[in-house]
């Protein structure tokens, strides 16, 4: 009996190959973070060459967060197009089906177009919730937009209500806005109600770090999109907790003007000393401090938790940036 295997030691002359049917109908309207998550896993379905990889080796390939892996497993295995299993020690099966074949089997395919529409009663309900929160009846643009986002985005009808909530809170009255919210809580693998209100919790904390961070500075502002980066690095990338991050902002109060760019280079300094907490840099002189401790006088404010929570409602739910 023979048995049959192609040598290829070169991955790069090697080929993928993906279904026209995942091209044109289930690529278009996914996030494009996952449909590199896929296509990187489909690379390594097909080829028996390549060693087993993990999600944080795939995040780091693909300049992701690996909960950003993760939730891409978790949208196509909704989609039905692929199947995670769990594996002990931590270990994961990931199953590709080809489609077609599951087409042409009668098998259930999640596809975009034919989805498993919402319960008719359900999404009246949705409507009079949201009508109640509005005060008012709904327009026809506004009704057309809402089930735009159970059909595009697959959205939930408890997370679509939950979404109007907070908008509402935010006193975000606007359709477009809320569309744009929807958009946002698309591209980050949100579609139950559960997902929303990990994402909301999750953004709350992200939020206030942020604030807490930029008012220790004495800069009582939103952050800008190029000091957010820097901020997510030294809390995701670096894994330093607020206080590690406050004791690089303390080496700066010698600086007639702090930013971020040293208060980088003081941090990821740091993070290549393999230094954990405050008290590994005691004996670390800095440029601005010459290694002495501040005096109380020099110490940054305390924090303005009504400014924080006032820049939070501004700030909160998705509002692309």
């Amino acid at each position: 009996m023979n048995q049959f295997e192609l040598i290829q030691s070169n991955d790069d002359l090697s080929v993928t190959l993906v279904e026209n049917i995942f091209i044109n109908h289930y690529m278009p309207k996914a996030p494009g973070d996952f449909v590199k998550v896929y296509l990187l896993g489909l690379k390594y379905c097909q080829s028996s060459n390549l060693a087993a990889i993990s999600n944080t080796v795939i995040a780091k390939s693909l300049n992701l967060l690996e909960s950003d892996v993760d939730k891409a497993w978790k949208f196509w295995e909704k989609e039905g197009i692929l199947l995670v299993e769990e594996r002990e020690g931590g270990h994961s099966s990931i199953r590709y089906f080809n489609i077609a074949s599951l087409m042409l089997e009668g098998r259930s395919v999640s596809m975009p177009s034919a989805k498993k529409k919402t319960d008719e009663n359900e999404i009246q309900q949705m409507h009079k919730a949201i009508e109640y929160m509005f005060a008012r009846p709904l327009s026809v643009k506004e009704l057309q937009t809402i089930g735009s986002w159970m059909e595009e985005f697959q959205l939930s009808s408890q997370a679509v209500t939950l979404l109007v909530e907070y908008c509402l809170e935010k006193d975000k009255k606007d359709i477009n806005y809320m569309n744009r919210v929807a958009t946002t809580w698309y591209d980050n693998g949100i579609f139950t109600y559960e997902d929303a209100k990990r994402y909301i919790e999750s953004n709350n904390v992200r939020w206030t770090q942020y604030y807490q961070i930029m008012n220790y500075l004495g800069m009582n502002r939103q952050p800008s999109k190029a000091e957010i980066e820097f901020m997510d690095k030294w809390l995701d990338e670096y894994g330093f907790s607020l206080e590690m991050i406050f004791e690089g902002c303390r080496r700066m109060t010698g600086l007639h003007k702090p930013n971020f760019r040293y208060l980088n280079s003081v941090l990821t300094s740091w993070k290549e000393k393999g230094f954990t907490r405050p008290e590994d840099t005691l004996d670390e002189k800095g440029p601005a401090t010459g290694g002495k401790s501040p005096s109380k006088d020099s110490e940054p404010s305390k924090y303005d938790y009504d400014l924080i929570q006032k820049k939070l409602r501004e700030k909160m739910w998705g509002e692309p940036r």
